[in-house]
């Protein structure tokens, strides 16, 4: 899961380049363009949309071109995409996915080929475009700049992995990059990951009883995530319309039991035994049964709705270290809380409500409509209320 990084933040910090992504397995970061880092020229009324050194910012499409003059004529190569950076890894990598963004290939991720008998001369072909997979290295770039007398003269591109090789378009050096406005991802706020002293202080239980759920639920944590990572119909609607997606951690109160003490014949205490369910799972708003993992995802239920196995890792790590403990294969999915609460106050009690901490994580779409929430009850974290 990505956090985010304005642009002129960046070049007003060049340090900030090479510091490593937040803490957490499937980190990374996303530089937006923002309007203190736009370029304009003819008295400030048109923006320059060039782009001269990275990084590459990711609410903006990129516009690669390179020319070639053969004989008298000249040859112009063009690639359009989206530059993703490479998860856990700091922007001074200059580490990117390249996501096609145009023609029949949109969606899919460009491929170096893996070299063989040592060189393209010998019978290395591209390899086309596929879909994304963030565990295969050579779907990883490094575009760096070309130097000409010391001064950026264009992008070069190289494969990550030590054997891979570029598409042949990509063999030709000094390409130049223009970006233009993704108008489905334009973030007005900061996405800073996981707000560790505002998840450790978990929300007031300042609610009146009867009440099913404390509202609103607090947001302790905020991140992007790149349409790639996200399994929902097909990769060219999706990076059409919400080519990434809003991810959030919310904390608040559920009831598990609550109860009156009518005509104070509930005593001075309540004996409680209630089950309570550890994960639930919704999609579209609906509960979903059980996780099917395949293709390097986490299917919910019988839906059509998965998460690429990087996202799961991290939702699963951010759960640990708040505490909550996972099912083991086999294991009771649903936990019993069983005990007696005394009523300590004065006078005699009218209503009772007994209280876990959820903790769901919320995907939405960048138009604001909810894909999946996914919520850990902890129950080791447990509240009673009287009045």
């Amino acid at each position: 899961m990505y956090v985010t990084r304005p642009l002129s933040m960046l070049r007003n910090s060049p340090s900030a380049l090479s510091m490593a992504p937040p803490e957490g397995p499937n980190s990374g970061i996303l530089v937006i363009k923002d309007e203190a880092a736009e370029s304009k020229w003819l008295f400030g009324m048109l923006k320059d949309e060039t782009v001269l050194v990275p990084p590459f910012p990711q609410n903006k499409k990129i516009w690669l071109s390179h020319t070639m003059v053969v004989g008298t004529t000249s040859v112009v190569e063009y690639i359009y995409a989206l530059l993703i950076p490479v998860l856990n890894q700091p922007l001074s990598s200059n580490q990117y996915y390249i996501i096609k963004s145009n023609g029949s290939d949109k969606g899919l991720a460009y491929m170096c080929s893996k070299e063989e008998n040592g060189s393209r001369l010998l019978g290395v072909a591209d390899t086309p475009p596929q879909k994304f997979d963030p565990t295969n290295i050579y779907q990883e770039f490094e575009i760096s700049n070309d130097m000409y007398y010391g001064k950026p003269n264009g992008f070069n591109f190289k494969s990550v992995a030590s054997n891979g090789v570029t598409p042949y378009a990509m063999t030709h050096k000094n390409w130049r990059a223009y970006c233009k406005t993704l108008k489905t991802f334009q973030p007005t706020t900061e996405a800073l990951g996981l707000d560790v002293s505002l998840r450790a202080r978990l929300p007031p239980l300042t609610f009146s009883l009867p009440c099913k759920f404390s509202s609103p639920a607090v947001v302790v944590g905020k991140w992007y995530c790149p349409f790639i990572f996200v399994r929902e119909g097909d990769v060219d609607s999706q990076i059409k319309n919400s080519p990434y997606y809003e991810m959030a951690l919310q904390q608040n109160w559920v009831e598990v039991f609550g109860c009156g003490n009518n005509n104070n014949s509930g005593g001075r205490g309540v004996e409680l035994d209630v089950l309570v369910e550890k994960e639930v799972v919704s999609v579209g708003g609906r509960a979903v049964g059980g996780v099917n993992i395949g293709d390097g995802a986490a299917w919910f239920g019988s839906s059509r709705v998965g998460l690429s196995m990087a996202i799961v890792e991290r939702i699963r790590w951010e759960e640990e270290r708040g505490g909550f403990e996972w099912v083991r294969e086999g294991g009771e999915k649903v936990v019993k809380v069983r005990r007696r609460e005394e009523f300590d106050g004065v006078g005699m009690w009218r209503r009772f409500g007994c209280y876990v901490l959820v903790e769901r994580f919320e995907l939405k779409r960048m138009d604001g409509s909810l894909v999946l929430s996914w919520e850990f009850r902890h129950t080791h974290q447990i509240r009673t209320k009287w009045e």
